[in-house]
This record gives structure tokens, C-alpha cells and sequence, in this order.
């Protein structure tokens, strides 16, 4: 089968397609004929050795997939060979193949195609969980979202607007705002040019957001909890900024704040009904037509571009490997 290897840590630009041995499902797991992969900025944290769990080199890289059942492991009844699948790994999805717990395996929503199947489920259950799980949004609310027109953000404000929240679009340049209200955002922030701050309480009438999204962190993290009303909620979900930011807690203090943190590995282990919740409203959301944004689909061949454009941030939405072409 042909991979992505990753042989030494450090810039995308470093990753080589190899052949290697085809895969064989271990007791519990599946063999999964990977059709598509999306690149997820996480991604890139994995081959620089920056994120917060390592993995030992060489390896594979790639988090998410959708693609076909190959071959069922010992104790495995199914889903049956042939069957549409979609998962997660920490890595090993940039390949033709990949094994993974049959437990980490999800049915493809009605109306997905393997493109857009792969760039799905954890962008989308990223979002719904950082706004619903985690930060109790409700219908009428100001939600302010940084980064809005990449991969969390889009997803976010996609998912925001169909819930009825009123979405405030805080992204980096004024096309990119064209793309968040494109998809259901109310107002918009240039957090280039303008003053974040000013701009989220002056649009939001006076008060400030009621909650914050942010997949981005570094400066603008700050900025957009100084915006946010008396009693508002802020949830952190990565740093795609590449810098962690730290926020006086006095600012929390002094307006009644609550900061929370969302990592999907741990609502999947520690909040199951959250998940099964999550999954079907997003269902429900894929068959009233909801579809994730990818903007880009690229070979395996692509691999190092398509990570390289993730990792300096010059795409929107999704950007998803082809593995058939």
C-alpha cells in the first residue's frame, strides 16, 4: 500500500509516499481501504513533534478518514466487509489502508460522499461540542468565533447559525469573513485591521458576545475574552496561532467569567451520552443538507503541500487527500 511516512520530526515539507506492507486487523479491529483523509492542523503538531501526545517515529501521519471495510479481526462481527465507514486515529491515516478499534468506526451520514464524509465528524463534533456540551449556547445568543472561515471555526459558525445562535465571524481577512458569512455568520470582525475588542461589543450592541470559540489562541485569544459581556463563557479548543495564550485571570475576576477547555479524545471517553447526543443532532443536520466546507482536494501524492498550506493557514474550511487518485 502506498503511505505518507514521517521519518524525522519537524516541517511538514520533510514527508515522503512510501510502499509498504498491507495491513492485517489484530483482534477487535478493523481493516478500513482508506478512499479519503482530511488534513487537520493537529496534523501538523504530530510531524513537528508539538503536540501533546508524541508519537515514536517513523509513522504514518493522518487523523481522519472515510473509506470502505476490508477485513474484520478476530471477535469482530462487524460493520460487514464492503460497508462505507468513517474514524479517527491519532495517526496512520494518510495511507491506503489503516487499522483502527472497530469502537472508532462511524456509519457515514445519508448524503456524504467519502470527501466530504472524511472531513466531517471530528471538525463537526469539534464544534457542536465546544458550543452545546461545553459552552451551553442557546438560540439568540451572540457567539463569537475566531478563525471562522478555517476547519473548527467553519464548522462552528455552520453549526451555530443552524441552532439559531447570532454568529460573530472573526477571521483574518475580509474574504475570509465573504466565507463565514456565506455560511450563516451575522457580523464580522477583520481582526487585522480592526480592533477586536471594540468591534465584537460595538456589533453585538453595546454588551459583548455571551460566548467565544476559539481553535486559534496567540494574541487575538485575549482580545476576544476582553469582548465578551458580563458573565460570558469563553472554551478553548486548540492553537492553530502556534502560540498558547495567557490570560490574566483577573479579566475572569473581575467580569464573572467562566474559561473552559474541550479536547474531543476526552468527551469521547468521559461523556458518552454527550457523544450519542451529538451525533444524532448532527445527523439530523447532514439530512436537512448541512455540509462540511473543503476547500481544497489534493493526491496522496500532495501530502506535504496540502499540510504545508494547513500549517501557514492559507486555506478555508477543509482540506482533504484523495487516496484513489
Amino acid at each position: 500500500m502506498r503511505a505518507a511516512r514521517c521519518t524525522q520530526y519537524g516541517p511538514p515539507g520533510g514527508l515522503s509516499v512510501v510502499e509498504l506492507d498491507d495491513l492485517r486487523p489484530g483482534p477487535g479491529e478493523v481493516l478500513v481501504r482508506v478512499h479519503a483523509a482530511a488534513v487537520n492542523f493537529p496534523d501538523v503538531l504530530i510531524v513537528a513533534d508539538r503536540y501533546q501526545v508524541p508519537a515514536p517515529l517513523p509513522f504514518t501521519p493522518g487523523s481522519e478518514f472515510a473509506g470502505v471495510v476490508a477485513e474484520l479481526g478476530p471477535g469482530v462481527s462487524g460493520p460487514p466487509v464492503g460497508s462505507p465507514v468513517a474514524g479517527a486515529v491519532l495517526t496512520g491515516a494518510f495511507a491506503e489502508q489503516v487499522v483502527v478499534p472497530v469502537a472508532s468506526l462511524r456509519q457515514i451520514p445519508e448524503g456524504l460522499d467519502m470527501v466530504h464524509a472524511a472531513a466531517f465528524h471530528v471538525t463537526y463534533a469539534t464544534a457542536y461540542h465546544a458550543l452545546v456540551t461545553v459552552g451551553q449556547a442557546a438560540a439568540g445568543e451572540w457567539v463569537a468565533v475566531l478563525g471562522a472561515a478555517g476547519g473548527v471555526g467553519s464548522a462552528a459558525v455552520d453549526i451555530a447559525a443552524r441552532l439559531g445562535m447570532r454568529v460573530l465571524a472573526a477571521a483574518s481577512s475580509q474574504e475570509r469573513l465573504t466565507v463565514a458569512r456565506k455560511l450563516g455568520a451575522e457580523a464580522g470582525v477583520d481582526y487585522v485591521h480592526e480592533d477586536l475588542k471594540l468591534r465584537t461589543r460595538e456589533l453585538t450592541g453595546g454588551e459583548g458576545s455571551h460566548l467565544v470559540i476559539d481553535p486559534v489562541g496567540g494574541d487575538h485569544a485575549e482580545a476576544v475574552l476582553r469582548g465578551l459581556r458580563r458573565g460570558g463563557r469563553f472554551v478553548t479548543v486548540g492553537y492553530a496561532d502556534g502560540r498558547i495564550p495567557r490570560i490574566p485571570l483577573n479579566l475572569v475576576l473581575l467580569k464573572d467569567l467562566v474559561v473552559r477547555g474541550f479536547e474531543i479524545r476526552m468527551v469521547r471517553q468521559y461523556a458518552p451520552d454527550a457523544v450519542a447526543a451529538a451525533d444524532r443532532a448532527l445527523t439530523g443536520m447532514v439530512r436537512e443538507g448541512m455540509r462540511p466546507l473543503v476547500s481544497r482536494v489534493h493526491p496522496l501524492a500532495e501530502v506535504a503541500s496540502a499540510l504545508t498550506d494547513v500549517a501557514e493557514r492559507r486555506t478555508t474550511g477543509k482540506v482533504v487527500l484523495d487516496l484513489t487518485s
